[in-house]
């Protein structure tokens, strides 16, 4: 398998094709590496990665990224980052750093942070959350400009006396790099602006000045849709010739839309890495939403020479592992639900955790104990995995004819494949454990197993709102699992994730859907790249929606409410609900602990089910 072949960047061997590429995770303190940060990293390279980049590192003390981002800016912060290094390569990967700076995209909310770019212009901050807001940068002069390029450099001379075996340049993403490349940024008439020529000259004297501190040098750049736009297909494919002749060693083609949520179809990216691929000689790194199938697949192929596996790896940090012994089915699918950039990106810039792996390591328990699950979703089936590893003997109680509860109509429509993998997945996990389907006397049935402990997780249920005519609607659930048929034409109450989700699925069937949301938008409770394509993707399929809707009654043919004031009428065929969930309630009093966890405690996100039956089933 070639993707487990060795391959080489510049002089350096690295062991196999895959890479850990650079994410901010939030786990530096003021700029400095702390001992969570190399938790983070060791864990990387000591299941098996080829090459772990470090996330992107400041070069300029006013253009930090996050709170909690990591800092190469001065000397002062080296004996972390040698730490970082030599735990890296102690574990058997080569370690690379990303030398990054935001420009016109650092936040003034970060203490000394200023916006600066090419040209004076608003720039959207925190572009990646649903928190994000806008900001003006000032416009850089050229001495501030020379000044910058010479902060790359002393970068990478400090990321090699560090112990850092390569350095990355982020040119991508709408940073400082990005903001040079288009001519919707960069509106200069000197030297660094203007023709192609111009707009480029910026990163080229950036390479030439990291390649003179001696150390090799990837370069990360647009390889599809270009941020801010204006740049073209050929000026890309230019672009990476000319930094290829600039002497960077290996390129990394990302793109303008690199975090793509589970809408967005897998290896979206992938095509203009290609394309680079076929204009240089220099070894490709291709990036974007890869699944473990379609890695193995392209570096067979040679359509790249190496992938990098970012948020597949926060899933299953154990991938490369389970490749090389062929157990690839138990690799943990990454969702892209990207809760892990939404917590980064958030109002209070939390640190990056992936949703559906707490990264919690686990014990034998002392004393085996036999445990009851009532409930067979997410958090149950998550419990019952983890404390069967621990050696307890468990037993799933499900109501139902399958394991699943509510991820079963969540993964339904065509879109959500990701999430279809994961609940298989998770099925697959407890195939080790004692489960009952159909199970309709709980009670009677955990009095006969007699067991040490019982675990209620039987999830939430539809709200049903107290609204004149509710008899006449329909539940989003009972439409996603086909138990109900609608109309050609439908009015959705509540435009959620629940509400939109349901309104796409419907519309892709050919029904003509109206989102009737009370809140000022709809997609308010998703992260910011789903609410995008989400949104994006409801408009090309005709779907409306009416906000700020405060519906009165519902009648035969039509909703009756009021928005903005006024009295709306909303023809329809058929009414679906869409309101939100409310936890089930199940009392038990057998002369054991009981615990309950997921949704019946209160509904939320996946991540609230999957790390409380993580932490429960590592203590209990």
């Amino acid at each position: 398998m070639k993707i487990l072949r060795s391959g080489r960047i510049a002089d350096l061997e690295i062991t196999n094709r895959i890479v850990l590429p650079a994410m901010a995770m939030n786990m530096a303190s003021e700029g400095y590496v702390t001992e969570k940060m190399i938790r983070h990293y060791r864990k990387f390279a000591r299941n098996g990665v080829g090459l772990v980049i470090v996330e992107g590192a400041s070069v300029d003390e006013r253009g930090k990224d996050l709170h909690g981002g990591l800092a190469i800016y001065s000397d002062r912060f080296c004996i972390g980052l040698n730490e970082l290094a030599e735990e890296i390569k102690l574990n058997g990967a080569v370690a690379g750093i990303q030398l990054l700076h935001p420009g016109g995209c650092a936040s003034p909310r970060i203490e000394k942070n200023e916006p600066l770019a090419p040209s004076q212009i608003e720039f959207t901050m925190f572009m990646h959350g649903r928190h994000s807001f806008k900001a003006t940068a000032r416009e850089l002069s050229k001495e501030e400009i020379r000044g910058i390029v010479e902060m790359f450099s002393e970068a990478a001379g400090r990321a090699k006396d560090c112990g850092f075996d390569i350095v990355e340049i982020n040119g991508a993403h709408g940073w400082l790099f990005s903001q040079f490349l288009s001519p919707n940024t960069n509106k200069r008439s000197d030297e660094y602006g203007g023709s192609f020529e111009n707009r480029i000259r910026f990163a080229l004297e950036v390479v030439e000045a990291v390649k003179s501190a001696g150390i090799p040098v990837i370069f990360r750049m647009d390889g599809s849709y270009p941020s801010y736009g204006g740049v073209s297909e050929d000026e890309i494919l230019r672009y990476a010739s000319e930094l290829e002749k600039a002497g960077v060693d290996c390129l990394h083609v990302s793109g303008g839309f690199a975090i793509t949520p589970m809408l967005v179809k897998r290896g979206i990216l992938l095509e203009g890495a290609f394309k680079v691929k076929s204009a240089v000689k220099i070894p490709v790194i291709a990036v974007g939403g890869i699944s473990p199938d379609m890695a193995i697949r392209i570096v067979e192929e040679e359509k790249v020479d190496f992938v990098a596996l970012g948020r597949a790896l926060l899933a299953d940090p154990e991938l490369v592992v389970k490749i090389r012994e062929g157990r690839i089915d138990e690799i943990r699918p990454c969702t892209r639900c990207n809760d892990c950039i939404d917590r980064l990106f958030s109002l209070r810039q939390f640190g990056a955790e992936c949703s559906i792996n707490p990264d919690v390591e686990i014990e034998k328990a002392e004393r085996s104990k036999k445990i009851v699950v009532v409930g067979g979703g997410v958090a149950g089936m998550e419990f019952a995995r983890v404390a069967k590893l621990r050696g307890h003997e468990v037993v799933i109680l499900e109501k139902s004819s399958e394991l699943g509860g509510n991820l079963i109509p969540a993964s339904i429509p065509e879109f959500k494949s990701d999430l279809r993998n994961y609940l298989e997945w998770l099925r697959r996990q407890v195939k080790g454990v004692e489960v009952v389907l159909n199970c309709e006397e709980i009670e009677k049935k955990i009095a006969e197993i007699r067991p040490d402990a019982v675990v209620v997780a039987i999830g939430a249920e539809q709200d049903v709102p107290n609204v004149q005519g509710i008899e006449n609607a329909v539940k989003a659930v009972d439409v996603l699992m086909g138990k109900v048929e609608v109309g050609e034409k439908v009015a959705i109450l509540g435009g959620g994730r629940i509400g939109c989700e349901t309104a796409l699925h419907l519309a892709y069937k050919g029904k003509e859907v109206t989102i009737l949301e009370i809140l000022p938008s709809i997609a308010s409770d998703l992260e910011r790249n789903y609410s995008f394509a989400l949104i994006r993707e409801l408009r090309s399929r005709n779907v409306k929606w009416i906000c700020n809707f405060v519906v009165e009654r519902i009648e035969a043919g039509r909703v009756v409410g009021r928005s903005e004031g006024k009295e709306v009428e909303v023809i329809c065929d058929s009414v679906v609900l869409a309101t939100g969930m409310r936890p089930r309630r199940l009392d038990l009093n057998l002369g054991v602990p009981v615990y309950y966890i997921g949704d019946c405690v209160r509904p939320r996100k996946i991540r609230d089910a999957v790390y409380e039956a993580v932490y429960l089933a590592s203590r209990i």
